[in-house]
C-alpha cells in the first residue's frame, strides 16, 4: 500500500514538470507550497504558506538549460554543469542576501535563504495586487495622469534606494512593478544574479536576459559597462508604455537604425501628443530613453526632483543659498587678505610738496592759459622774479590776448616735457601699492575670474 502511494506521487509530480506540485513541503515544513505562479530561464515562483498560515512567495534557483527535476530533487542535465551550477547558486544566494539588506517600502522584502531539494530558495514577501502590464492592458483607465506622476516619483524613490546600496535590478519592466490597492509600487524580480549566471556559464550565456522595448542597448550585449542609466532607460520605457499606450521600440532597432543614419523611430513624447503632462515629466521620459547611456540623466534622484514640484523648487533654492554663501566666503577671504597682509612702503619721501590753492571758480580759456604760462615762467626763475608775475591779470586785457600767442599751453592730463619732477619726492599712492600687492597674490589668481571687475577696480 505504502508502496502504490509513493507511485502515486511521483506520477503527479511528473505530471507537472520542472516546477513543484501543490502541497509540497520546503524547509523542514516551514513553508508548504500552494501555487504555481511564474518562470524564467533561472527559476521558478511559487505561491506558499508559512508556518504560521500566512502567504509568502517562494523563489527557487532553477536554471532549466542545465539542470532538470526528478521528483522534487534537481538534477544536472550533464556532470559537466556542476561547477557552472555551483557558481549559479553562489550568485543566488549572494543576491538574496542583498536583497535582504534593503529596507524600502517599495521595494519587495526577503525573509529568509535556505537550502532544499539540491538547490536554493529565498522567501519573500507577497504583494497582494497586480502588475503594471496587466493594469495597462486590462484597466488602462485606473492610473490618471496625476496618480502616474506621483507613482513614478515612488518608483524612482525606490530605484535611488536601491543605487545607493550599489544594486542594479537589470530587469525593470511593467511586469515587474505590482501595485497595491491604493496603487503603491512594489520593484520585484531582480534580475543581478541572471545577469552574472550568463557570465559564469556558456550554456545560460545563449538564453536572452533582456526584454525588447524596456532594455538598454548595452544590455544585449554581453560584458558591456552597465551603470545606474541602464536601470533608467528600463524604468522610463515602462512609463512611456503607461503613458502612451505602446511600449517603445526595441534599443537595437533604434541603435541600428542611428548607426545607418536613419530616423530613431522612437517617437518622442509631448505634451500635444500626451495631454495632462508637463513638459518636466516628458522630457525627463524622453531624455532617459536616449540611445547613448552618456545622454541620459545618470542618476534617480535627479530624475525625481526634476518632476516633483515641491523638490524641485527647493533644490533651486538650495542652489541659490549656496551660490550666495560662495560668494560671500569669497568676499570674507578678500576682506581678510587686505587686513593681514602687510602693504609694501613706498622710499621715503622728501618734504612733501605745498598743496597749490585753489583755482578761481570760473576762469576763460585765456585767463588759464596765461596761469600755465605764468607757472612755467616762475618755475624756472627765483622766487622775487617770479612773484610779480603771479599777479591775478585783469580780465578784460587776458580775453583780448588771442591764444595763438601765448606760450605752449601744457594739457592737465601731460606733463611738460621741459618740467623735471624728482619722483622720489612724490609718495607713490596707497591705492596703487595694494593693486600692485593684489594683482599678483594668491587671492586674486584663484577668485579673480569671479570677483572680476571689482579687482580691477582696486589694482587701478
Amino acid at each position: 500500500m505504502d508502496e502504490s502511494a509513493n507511485i502515486g506521487v511521483v506520477g503527479q509530480l511528473d505530471s507537472f514538470g520542472d516546477e513543484l506540485s501543490p502541497g509540497t513541503v520546503l524547509c523542514g515544513g516551514q513553508y508548504t507550497i500552494e501555487s504555481y505562479l511564474n518562470s524564467g530561464g533561472f527559476g521558478i515562483t511559487y505561491l506558499a504558506r508559512d508556518s504560521l498560515g500566512r502567504k509568502i512567495v517562494i523563489k527557487e534557483c532553477f536554471p532549466g538549460a542545465i539542470c532538470c527535476r526528478t521528483r522534487r530533487t534537481v538534477r544536472l542535465r550533464s556532470k559537466s554543469s556542476a561547477p557552472e551550477f555551483s557558481k549559479i547558486l553562489d550568485l543566488f544566494e549572494k543576491e538574496a542576501r542583498a536583497l535582504s539588506e534593503l529596507q524600502h517600502p517599495y521595494i519587495v522584502g526577503v525573509h529568509q535563504i535556505f537550502k532544499d531539494n539540491d538547490t536554493a530558495y529565498m522567501a519573500l514577501d507577497f504583494v497582494d495586487g497586480r502588475d503594471l502590464l496587466q493594469v495597462i492592458e486590462t484597466e488602462p483607465g485606473r492610473l490618471d495622469p496625476k496618480e502616474i506622476k506621483q507613482l513614478l516619483i515612488k518608483v524612482l524613490d525606490a530605484v535611488a534606494y536601491m543605487h545607493d546600496h550599489d544594486i542594479l535590478h537589470r530587469d525593470i519592466s511593467p511586469d515587474n512593478i505590482l501595485l497595491e490597492a491604493d496603487n503603491s509600487p512594489v520593484l520585484i524580480d531582480f534580475g543581478a544574479a541572471r545577469e552574472s549566471a550568463t557570465r559564469v556559464s556558456r550554456v545560460l550565456s545563449k538564453v536572452l536576459t533582456v526584454k525588447d522595448g524596456y532594455s538598454p542597448q548595452e544590455l544585449y550585449l554581453a560584458g558591456s559597462e552597465q551603470a545606474f542609466s541602464s536601470d533608467l532607460y528600463a524604468l522610463a520605457a515602462t512609463f512611456y508604455h503607461l503613458v502612451s499606450g505602446h511600449a517603445p521600440p526595441s534599443s537595437q532597432m533604434r541603435l541600428a537604425a542611428v548607426a545607418k543614419n536613419l530616423k530613431d523611430p522612437l517617437d518622442p513624447l509631448t505634451p500635444v501628443k500626451i495631454r495632462g503632462y508637463d513638459n518636466y515629466f516628458l522630457d525627463a521620459i524622453n531624455r532617459c530613453l536616449s540611445i547613448f547611456p552618456s545622454e541620459r540623466l545618470q542618476n534617480a534622484a535627479e530624475w525625481r526632483d526634476l518632476i516633483d514640484t515641491e523638490r524641485r523648487q527647493l533644490r533651486l533654492l538650495e542652489e541659490a543659498r549656496n551660490d550666495l554663501e560662495m560668494e560671500r566666503r569669497i568676499a570674507q577671504l578678500v576682506q581678510d587678505s587686505q587686513r593681514q597682509s602687510p602693504i609694501e612702503s613706498p622710499a621715503e619721501p622728501s618734504a612733501p610738496l605745498p598743496e597749490s590753492p585753489a583755482p578761481p571758480p570760473a576762469q576763460t580759456v585765456a585767463t588759464r592759459s596765461a596761469y600755465s604760462a605764468a607757472g612755467r615762467v616762475s618755475a624756472g626763475a627765483p622766487p622775487d622774479e617770479a612773484a610779480p608775475d603771479l599777479a591775478e591779470p585783469d580780465p578784460e586785457t587776458v580775453t583780448e590776448i588771442p591764444v595763438s600767442a601765448m606760450w605752449n599751453v601744457v594739457p592737465l592730463d601731460e606733463p611738460a616735457d621741459d618740467l623735471e619732477t624728482d619722483e622720489a619726492e612724490v609718495p607713490e599712492r596707497q591705492e596703487t601699492v595694494l593693486g600692485r600687492f593684489f594683482a599678483g597674490s594668491y587671492i586674486f589668481r584663484v577668485f579673480g575670474a569671479t570677483l572680476g571687475p571689482k579687482l580691477k577696480e582696486v589694482s587701478r
